[in-house]
């Protein structure tokens, strides 16, 4: 059913009801709740559509390492970024490898980090120009 149907039977609901809140009240509150709903909706699509599948090598564990995490910085972009905990510090290369629906490699990234003990934050890996992100199905995150 249309959203704007719903809202103004609700109003109209909310108006044969007799008591001390005003219709434009009602009304606000109906809407407001409505436009919450829907933000809030866009907001988890959005944040679903920029998720990307992971492959974590085994052996960030045995440094410390747990990536929980990965998203794309949108449409177009070269960027990739993923969440890392540091259980112990860490020193070294991260590596990235963007991959395309077959697994085949099509672009990688390597960034310096520098973890301390009980550290974590975003990581972001930046690909090639001439890779194509629309072809990647999956990154898989390792290090040197």
């Amino acid at each position: 059913m249309n959203k704007s149907i719903v809202v103004v039977a609700l109003v109209l609901a909310l108006a044969a009801c007799k008591d001390d809140t005003s219709m434009s009240q009602k009304a606000g509150s109906a809407i407001s709740g409505t436009a919450a709903d829907f933000v809030a909706g866009l907001g988890e699509g959005v944040d679903k559509r920029m998720s990307v599948t992971l492959q974590i090598d085994p052996g960030l564990a045995a440094r410390g390492l747990t990536v929980t995490q990965g998203k794309s910085r949108g449409m177009g972009s070269k960027d990739a970024a993923v969440y890392v905990v540091a259980d112990k510090p860490f020193k070294g290369k991260l590596v990235a490898r963007a991959l395309d629906a077959e697994g085949t490699e099509i672009g990688r990234a390597v960034v310096e980090e520098e973890f301390a003990a009980d550290d974590a934050r975003y990581v972001t890996f930046t690909f090639n120009e001439e890779m194509d992100s629309q072809l990647v199905r999956t990154y898989a995150v390792s290090a040197r």
